[in-house]
């Protein structure tokens, strides 16, 4: 029997036919992959923009004219209470969704963009069971979440929906303040696009609060003491005003109960130059009265207050205010020098106030100085009487005791 091996030079010969022949596949392949990839990377490119202009142009279209922010805000509530009820997140209501990006940025506040279309099957359902859940909208209230809500079928929603790229939904939008470089701004942390689940909602959050709830609770810390510093200067500075202002009133109350003072001073020395004027004129005049022999008089007994007894006739013509004028000038006779009985006429502008009054003993009556009733008339006067001069010495303290407390006041 005969056995046929194979020999060294048949294997290799096996080897090297194997060998290229598998070179020769590989560089066919290398060769397809270069000759189609700038093919290929052309239609990704071109998949990538259609799908891309497709979602553009894929937008709910807007019916209704165009109406102010702060009225399609209401025209939601409105919208969303009728249809699925009253509870639901405590939509932003104070104005549009630049005010509320303004409230959450000056407050500090997370806020949560909820934009909804009636285009999408799964509108009615997230409106109906996940913005009405119980959970979610208590984990909003203790969170101080400001929720912004709008339908894309307005204006308002639909240029936000544009600014945030939404291409799903019902879409959901986390904003909160962040700080980079020094630069605080309102950024978008997280998205959710098409249906969610309350419970999911709420682990999205809790993840953001994780993640940016620090950076936030500095910048209130922040602001916080800024607000605390603010606080203080402008209490110091109210308290430096109400001081200024205290000090400004006392100076003017002191320059007041001066020139007060002055003027009562002055008006006190003018009074008394114009009083013993008086007193001069009826020194000349009412002690040197002469009655013509053909009047009637009566005789008339003073009981002065110092105990001196003065017996004085007078005219039935002469009036009460004669009886004054006589015990005015001689109780001043005896100070009165010579030059005091110069010529002197009346001072203007003055009102003579008697410091004594007269009555008579028995019936008591009293007799003021008036220049209008005549002696002659008063039957207590008529044809002699006595009369008993009191000085009012109580009166004159009291006036100097309140002029020395006003002096007193002002030093």
């Amino acid at each position: 029997m005969h056995h046929e091996h194979d020999s060294p030079s048949s294997t290799s010969a096996l080897l090297g036919n194997n060998t290229n022949t598998s070179s020769t596949r590989s560089s066919n392949k290398r060769f397809l992959w270069i000759f189609m990839w700038p093919f290929s990377l052309a239609w990704r490119i071109i998949a990538s923009l259609f799908q891309f202009t497709a979602r553009l142009l894929y937008k709910p279209s807007i019916t209704g004219p165009r109406r102010d922010a702060r009225t399609e805000a209401d025209r939601f509530l409105r919208d969303f209470e009728s249809t699925y009820g009253t509870t639901h997140p405590a939509f932003f209501s104070e104005g549009g969704y630049t005010q509320a990006l303004k409230a959450a940025k000056h407050e500090l506040k997370y806020m949560l963009v909820i934009l909804c279309s009636e285009e999408h099957d799964d509108n009615d359902t997230f409106c109906r069971e996940t913005l009405t859940d119980v959970e979610l909208l208590d984990f909003l209230r203790q969170n101080q979440v400001i929720c912004w809500a709008g339908n894309v079928r307005y204006t308002e929603a639909y240029q936000v929906s544009n600014t945030l790229q939404a291409t799903t939904y019902p879409f959901l939008a986390i904003i909160a303040l962040q700080q980079t470089n020094g630069v605080s701004k309102m950024s978008v942390i997280d998205r959710i696009e098409g249906p969610i689940s309350a419970s999911s909602i709420i682990r999205r959050f809790d993840s953001v609060i994780v993640r940016i709830g620090h950076s936030l609770d500095h910048l209130r810390a922040e602001r916080a003491q800024r607000e605390a510093e603010r606080r203080l200067r402008q209490e110091q500075d109210q308290a430096y005003r109400e001081s200024l202002n205290a000090d400004q009133r006392k100076r003017e109350l002191l320059q007041k109960k001066k020139e007060a003072a002055l003027k009562a001073k002055q008006a006190k020395e003018i009074l008394a130059r114009k009083r013993q004027q008086y007193i001069r004129y009826l020194c000349q005049h009412a002690l040197k009265r002469d009655i013509a022999p053909d009047q009637k008089t009566t005789r008339i007994s003073f009981r002065l207050s110092n105990g001196d007894r003065v017996i004085r006739q007078f005219s039935g013509d002469d009036t009460l205010v004669s009886l004054y004028e006589y015990i005015e000038a001689y109780s001043h006779m005896d100070s009165m020098t010579s030059s005091d009985y110069e010529s002197v006429s009346l001072p203007e502008d003055y009102v003579h106030q008697y410091k004594f009054s007269m009555h008579s003993p028995f019936p008591k009556t009293v007799y003021l100085p008036d220049p209008t009733r005549k002696i002659i008339d008063e039957k207590g006067l008529w044809p002699s009487a006595t009369l008993i001069v009191d000085t009012n010495e109580e009166e004159d303290e009291e006036e100097e005791d309140s002029q020395d407390s006003n002096e007193e006041d002002v030093d």
